[in-house]
């Protein structure tokens, strides 16, 4: 199994991010934590079957609200090939989750600031 995660600015309010994560990728959990007035944070989990790797992926999004016009979101993707399959990689279908997720907001006109992004194989190789 491999991992992918990225880091990045919404330059947007929480709820109309949030909004359009859960609906596109919370097929198996979208919650929002705090009010308005508050810090607010969702949490949001989905699964693709990707098949490349003939299997499924799974990505965690995670969002704070920074301020009343900023968004800031943790994306964690990760993936493992069926076991018929060389060493049971992925292929880059977790990065290519991530990137689905990056995507779905470009499209619907967000603006996105990338901070940090980093696969397990940076982490170890």
């Amino acid at each position: 199994m491999t991992s992918h995660y990225m880091e990045c600015t919404v330059r947007s309010p929480f709820t109309d991010v949030f909004r359009v994560l859960s609906d596109s990728f919370g097929n198996v959990y979208a919650r929002k934590f705090g009010k308005k007035g508050g810090v607010r944070i969702g949490v949001i989990l989905g699964e693709e079957h990707f098949f490349r790797i003939a299997s499924d992926a799974t990505i965690l999004i995670t969002a704070e609200e920074h301020s009343l016009k900023e968004t800031k979101l943790q994306v964690i993707s990760c993936a493992g090939g069926a076991s018929r399959l060389m060493f049971d990689a992925s292929y880059g279908a977790h990065s290519a989750y991530v990137q689905k997720v990056i995507d779905a907001l470009l499209e619907r006109g967000f603006r996105i600031e990338k901070e940090k992004s980093r696969t397990s194989a940076e982490a170890y190789g």
